[in-house]
């Protein structure tokens, strides 16, 4: 498939880092095209855009009035509405249309020091730990949680992306080796559903504890090295954890493996390519009912079970 990859505003670090992957795509089953009338598919990758919440730009673009049957687009909104067709990291479960929408993944993270605690020689001093701000009321209780070895850090009066490059570096690399040290990494929703800790988590290869009830998880991977916690159980946590520890390491390299295929930067083209195809192809209707059965197979209720196989506002 060959795709057109543009925005409808000026400056977008996300398209910038868009191309940059697809120049280094491994796969090469899909390419970038430099004609929009030529391509298979034209993607707006866009961000929250402050100053025109609606996409006006977008919508009346002249790209989507000459191709309206090609146009689609990536969206890392928090509270997403259904802008285009295309590529979601926050729509909910019950407003996510198979045959227009995708879940999806954010395109990265605005922490540098992330890509290091996969390697970092650190020994894994916390069974679970949890760093960041209070965005949504599920972290609050997270931030209630006790246990000898549990470690949860609120940072609320640090924000990401306002920030200087020594702060960052301090916060970025404290961030990093937490999680390092920690065999399970919480990860509940902010303001969005969704999370880019989550795809740090995996990018650490460590365990993620999504805690998140309208979360839809992307379809491109198996889920099942993860562990899905309902946001009323999450005081269920600790015990759970502990009585899960012993499949810590082979989750998490599931977790990590689950990164390679799908989200580091030689791969992550071919993801949306991939994703893009499914909607164009209307694939997504054989998967509809995938959802439902990958949650039952999540949800916890304490038992063991093995492994079968920013936003400016947004606090982490």
């Amino acid at each position: 498939m060959k795709l057109f990859l543009t925005s409808a505003y000026s400056t977008h670090s996300g398209l910038d880092i868009l191309r940059q992957y697809a120049a280094t795509d491994t796969a090469q089953s899909h390419s970038v095209c430099d004609d929009p009338s030529e391509a298979d598919v034209i993607l707006f990758v866009e961000n929250t855009q402050f100053d025109d919440i609606l996409f006006k730009a977008l919508l009346s673009h002249p790209l989507r009035e000459q191709f309206p049957d090609k146009v689609f687009m990536y969206n890392e909104m928090d509270r997403p509405w259904d802008v285009l067709p295309g590529l979601y990291c926050c729509m909910t479960g019950k407003h996510i249309n198979a045959a227009r929408h995708n879940a999806f993944a954010y395109l990265s993270t605005p922490n540098p020091y992330v890509h290091e605690a996969h390697t970092l020689d650190v020994e894994k001093q916390w069974l679970y730990s949890f760093m960041g701000a209070m965005s949504h009321a599920c972290r609050r209780t997270v931030m209630r949680l006790e246990h000898a070895e549990g470690k949860v850090i609120d940072t609320s009066d640090f924000n990401v992306w306002k920030t200087d490059d020594s702060e960052l570096e301090v916060r970025g690399n404290a961030y990093a080796n937490l999680l390092a040290s920690s065999e399970f990494i919480l990860c509940p929703r902010g303001i969005g559903t969704s999370s880019i800790r989550l795809y740090e988590t995996l990018e650490a290869g460590r365990v993620p504890v999504i805690i998140s009830d309208d979360w839809v998880p992307p379809e491109e991977t198996d889920w099942s090295f993860a562990i899905k916690v309902e946001e009323r159980r999450i005081s269920s946590i600790p015990g759970l954890l502990k009585s899960l520890q012993s499949e810590s390491v082979e989750r998490g390299e599931a977790a990590r493996e689950a990164w390679e295929a799908s989200y580091a930067p030689n791969t992550f083209f071919n993801t949306v390519g991939n994703s893009v195809s499914s909607l164009v192809l209307g694939e997504a209707h054989k998967h509809k009912s995938s959802h439902g059965a990958h949650l039952q197979k999540w949800i916890t209720t304490g038992g063991l079970f093995t492994r079968s196989a920013k936003q400016k506002l947004r606090g982490g």
